[in-house]
């Protein structure tokens, strides 16, 4: 008796730990060597890509040779659900890149910037103003105004959310939604990204890999979108008889029922 109780209690340990490992998050991240922490993680310029809403400014020593190619930005206080910014841009000030990469920018006409980086769109624009339009060398800044991520699947509030610093990580998205669920596959999340010459990509990301600190994916891209599936446990109480299956199975034993009276009453 000792033994077998003896026995339980190691299973229940033993399963204890295994369940501790799918849960846990970047697993014995402490033990990398002190030189591979110190690595840095590039953070990926974003690509431009139709639909997003681009706020653009150019600036200058002299304001005034570069206000023709600002709109008038002006700005709403208040706050979005599932937004993190307290400063909502009007459409007024925005470009929206149209299904072909295209911008209407102001003097210089339309502008094809799809595909390209945040970087290589702002160098693009300034060589159209420089030095045709001005004298000094301006500057031009680009910022995503609707940069956001889906999180779906096992999570506890599966959403949209938007980004206003264009920066956000695989674990910050996660706790954005809530956490996992512990019916979330941790080593199993899909990652589906468009990318800016229209195609897509996808990748798994193990939540409970150390590595993950230094995967490229570890900082997500605008309209990234990340699906947690649920594990073995969850898809089992997911599954659901069909109807006529039920309805066969309820028609047999009924028949088994009624043929073994019949055969009680003849013995």
């Amino acid at each position: 008796m000792r033994k077998l109780a003896l026995f339980a209690v190691l299973a229940i340990f033993f399963m204890s730990c295994s369940e501790t490992k799918r849960v846990t998050y970047l697993q014995e991240v402490e033990s990398l060597p002190v030189e591979v922490l110190q690595q840095k993680s590039l953070l990926a310029d974003p690509r431009i890509v139709p639909g997003d809403l681009l706020s653009i400014s150019v600036g200058s020593d002299s304001p005034e040779s570069v206000s023709i190619f600002n709109k008038i930005s002006s700005s709403t206080s208040g706050i979005t659900e599932n937004t993190t910014t307290s400063s909502v841009s009007n459409n007024n000030s925005t470009y929206l890149v149209d299904n072909k990469g295209i911008i209407d920018f102001p003097i210089i006409g339309k502008l094809n910037i799809g595909g390209m980086t945040r970087t290589e769109a702002e160098e693009f624009i300034k060589s159209k103003i420089y030095p045709q339009y001005v004298k000094k060398e301006p500057t031009v800044t680009i910022r995503v105004e609707n940069f956001k991520i889906a999180v779906l699947g096992e999570v506890k509030t599966p959403s949209i959310y938007n980004v206003p610093n264009e920066r956000v990580s695989v674990l910050e998205a996660v706790a954005m939604a809530g956490d996992l669920q512990l019916t979330g596959r941790r080593d199993n999340v899909l990652l589906i990204r468009f990318k800016g010459d229209g195609s897509k990509e996808v990748a798994r990301i193990n939540l409970n890999d150390p590595n993950l600190l230094f995967s490229p994916y570890f900082y997500l891209q605008q309209n990234d979108i990340l699906y947690v599936e649920p594990n073995k446990s969850k898809a089992r109480t997911a599954y659901t008889v069909p109807p006529m299956l039920t309805l066969s199975l309820s028609i047999l034993s009924t028949l088994l029922g009624i043929t073994n009276i019949i055969v009680t009453l003849t013995r």
